[in-house]
């Protein structure tokens, strides 16, 4: 099978089984691809990206924001992305479930939980849409923190540690909700609601870093799109991604955010002083 691969993701709060079903999904794509894949589970999305970036990461699971940097810098090939709900999530705003709702200026003086200054949905989209919405994100907030994960952020309001976090959202196109990282866990999910929801955010990438032979490239890009044809294959992208199918991204898609998002690092709107 030649030189093994290893494959790099953000995995602060995996359960074991989510990481035994990654195991198996790169088992799987790696017996059809003809090469052994390992896995590496990183505590952040800046920790996978500056190991694909040195190359210590042959391929990634990589959200938006750095996929639009590493593209940027030449050091990854996207390869697929996971498909859950549709092409494209959102990002949302969650509060406690008695908090009142309307105009985001209701969020000033409050405590805001984010997932990581990396995250789409968890920090960069709706600090942009804040700051559109005429809000001084930069003093806006009692307190803003960082606690690593889409799970941890909504445990955060939950639990009364947080006013009110950013993640991601999925809808249906009737508008009902159809995943978060809140749904189907009773423990929190009657504890919360939606604030508000800001626009579509193009999906997660599986990416290759640059360097890696093209035929390898093609073949581990060819298993991963096998498993979306094999019930065995559907089972473990729902375990491993959350996602119902794969499919090959257009990069064009991420322009729009990726201008966005040099505008708010220009406006110095992406830096905050954590408490």
């Amino acid at each position: 099978m030649g030189t093994p691969l290893t494959f790099g993701y953000a995995a602060k709060d995996a359960t074991d089984s989510a990481t035994h079903a990654m195991s198996e999904l790169l088992r799987v794509v790696g017996a059809q691809a003809d090469v052994a894949i390992t896995t590496r589970a990183l505590p952040s999305y800046d920790g996978v990206a500056q190991l694909v970036h040195k190359g210590e990461l042959d391929l990634a699971w990589v959200p938006p924001i750095p996929f639009i940097a590493l593209l940027r810098n030449e050091s990854v090939v996207p390869l697929a992305c996971p498909q859950r709900g549709g092409t494209h999530y959102h990002g949302a705003i969650v509060v406690a479930a008695g908090a009142p709702v309307g105009a985001l200026s209701l969020l000033v003086g409050k405590r805001a939980a984010w997932v990581e200054r990396y995250s789409a949905a968890g920090f960069v989209v709706p600090r942009i849409e804040m700051a559109k919405a005429g809000l001084d994100v930069k003093t806006a907030f009692s307190s803003e923190r960082f606690f690593g994960s889409h799970a941890a952020v909504v445990q955060a309001v939950a639990d009364g540690v947080a006013d009110f976090c950013a993640t991601f959202v999925r809808l249906a196109p009737n508008g009902a909700v159809v995943g978060g990282p809140w749904i189907g866990k009773p423990d929190v999910e009657g504890k919360l609601r939606i604030f508000a929801t800001f626009g579509e955010i193009p999906p997660d990438v599986l990416a290759a870093r640059d360097g890696l032979e093209e035929g390898v490239r093609e073949r581990v890009r060819a298993g991963l799109l096998g498993l979306g044809k094999t019930a065995r294959g559907a089972e473990l992208l729902d375990a491993a991604f959350g996602a119902e199918g794969i499919f090959v991204p257009t990069v064009a898609t991420y322009e729009a955010l990726r201008e966005a998002a040099a505008a708010a690092v220009q406006n110095d709107l992406l830096d905050i002083a954590p408490t």
